[in-house]
């Protein structure tokens, strides 16, 4: 609803004021205080500005003069951009703000303000709304803009007008936080109260894309595109081919932006990378501190790894060292050497060649998995419930119904991933907490089947397997795992906790 970004009112807040064109008041509805309690705005700036020294001005301009006089500051990124968040207490509100650089100086800021005893409730519509921003990346006119916001206004007014009657609210399912879904998933096994299901719940990571217009910091947590990674480190087969990029995470993003999550490390770049058909799976751990390298993705790279893919098939065991036969139109030619590895180099014929004429390029092992797109991965704090777990419990006491777990828990799965996610779309993966996968089969059992198949008896007890990262089929990107609904890293908590990526197992369906 602004040139730069989009943002969803949270569910408690849908009567979105416009003060001005690009700025907007956020209240509960219906409402008994005159107070706006959530704030967003963006405004250009006509020189250079730093956060902190712009952060009294701008919280000052939000909270107004009974705001508090001293505010206690931390680093935040928003939209990949680095800000301020601050919170204090002044005469008579508790207030926080968000204050962060757009694109060409352009300010950018969010807030809330409260009285103390209703901090709680207000705080976490803010990081609703805060969680539920994205990106533009097209530059859009006044005229478009002023369009956009009448057209939502005549919806805001529906939607406000079904809340006066009493409309609506079973079609939106509520935050992954809210206690309803103790509530529900209690009634699915039969007990009468929310802490009856406590046992079945897990911290988790949701880790929300993205897209990024403009080119994203070295190590930034982000899905699709090429790697970041130290020189000479890029998994590749018995050819040398490199293995398709799937995405890094950025540990200490995680911990910046969420606290830490065990067993996860407090630092470091985790790169994905997946082969032989999506069966295999190589997880790269760089350390703090280590240089890294950018290797962008292109379209080129990726069309001349499908001509390097079928000729590294057809290559015969007894072909000796040397130049390749070339065939007019392989986009590509090759050499075997001698330590088996093949170099490649696109066509010197520029009526064939896809990249740069006679240039070497290091070729993908499946060019299939590759992308150039990607979307900024940004982590946020969530929960999972093993519904696994939960229906065993049901068929031991015959108390409950599976079918009342089964649409409880479609439902859950609906508010952490969003109903709109899938191909091109912005989507909702997974870190940490419990995973299914083929019809409901739990993701350690899983690990531990394709673990013995592994000869690691020592992990042979579900218990010792955690969901390292789930990714869901669809994706900003255009990523889809074929025939997979979903793919499931499982890593072993123990390895996880020293830093080892080195026995985690792919499971895909």
């Amino acid at each position: 609803m602004t040139r730069d970004f989009v943002f969803t009112a949270p569910f408690g807040f849908p009567d979105v004021v416009a003060r001005e064109l690009e700025r907007f008041d956020l209240r509960p509805h219906p409402s008994g205080s005159e107070r706006p309690l959530l704030f967003v705005f963006a405004r250009d700036a006509d020189k250079p500005w730093e956060a902190e020294a712009m952060f009294a001005e701008v919280s000052a301009d939000l909270i107004g003069p009974n705001g508090p006089d001293e505010w206690t500051l931390t680093p935040v990124q928003v939209l990949g951009r680095e800000g301020r968040y601050g919170t204090g207490t002044g005469p008579s509100v508790t207030a926080g703000v968000t204050i962060v650089r757009g694109r060409d100086n352009r300010v950018w800021a969010f807030g809330w303000r409260s009285s103390t005893s209703e901090r709680d409730a207000v705080e976490t519509g803010f990081m609703a709304l805060m969680q539920g921003l994205q990106a533009r990346s097209d530059r859009i006119g006044e005229k478009t803009l002023r369009s956009q916001f009448h057209g939502q206004e005549k919806a805001r007014q529906a939607t406000l007008a079904a809340i006066d009657a009493g409309q609506g609210s079973e079609t939106v399912d509520p935050d992954a936080g809210d206690i309803v879904w103790e509530e529900r998933f209690a009634a699915a096994l039969g007990e009468s109260g929310p802490s009856a299901v406590s046992q079945f719940w897990m911290d988790a990571l949701a880790l929300v894309e993205e897209p990024f217009g403009e080119e994203a910091p070295l190590a930034a947590s982000r899905i699709g595109g090429g790697p970041d990674l130290p020189a000479d480190m890029w998994p590749s087969n018995e050819r040398g081919m490199r293995h398709p990029f799937l995405m890094q995470i950025n540990l200490a993003e995680i911990k910046a932006m969420c606290g830490p999550m065990q067993p996860l490390p407090d630092e470091g770049l985790l790169s994905f990378f997946v082969h032989d058909d999506a069966l295999l799976l190589d997880v790269v751990y760089t350390p703090p501190g280590a240089s890294l390298v950018r290797h962008p993705m292109t379209e080129a790279l990726i069309e001349a790894s499908a001509a390097a893919v079928a000729i590294a098939a057809d290559l015969d065991p007894d072909t000796p060292a040397g130049p390749l036969p070339h065939t007019e139109g392989d986009l590509v030619t090759a050499e075997l050497l001698a330590d088996g590895t093949l170099s490649f180099a696109h066509t010197p014929d520029p009526v064939w060649a896809v990249g740069e004429p006679g240039s070497t390029f290091d070729a993908l092992s499946d060019e299939r998995w590759a992308t150039t797109a990607y979307a900024r991965l940004r982590p946020r704090r969530t929960r999972s419930f093993n519904a696994a777990v939960a229906e065993t419990r049901i068929e031991e006491t015959k108390a409950g119904s599976l079918d009342d777990l089964t649409d409880t828990h479609e439902a859950f799965e609906r508010a952490l991933t969003g109903p709109l996610a899938g191909s091109g779309t912005p989507q909702i993966h997974q870190m940490l907490g419990h995973a299914t996968i083929r019809g409901g089969i739990d993701c350690r059992d899983e690990a531990v089947t394709a673990d013995v198949s592994m000869d690691l008896p020592e992990l042979s007890d579900p218990s010792q397997w955690i969901v390292l990262v789930r990714l869901r089929a669809g994706s900003a990107t255009g990523r889809v795992f074929w025939d997979a609904d979903d793919l499931v890293i499982m890593a072993p908590a123990i390895d996880v906790a020293a830093g080892r990526f080195d026995r985690c197992v792919l499971l895909s369906g």
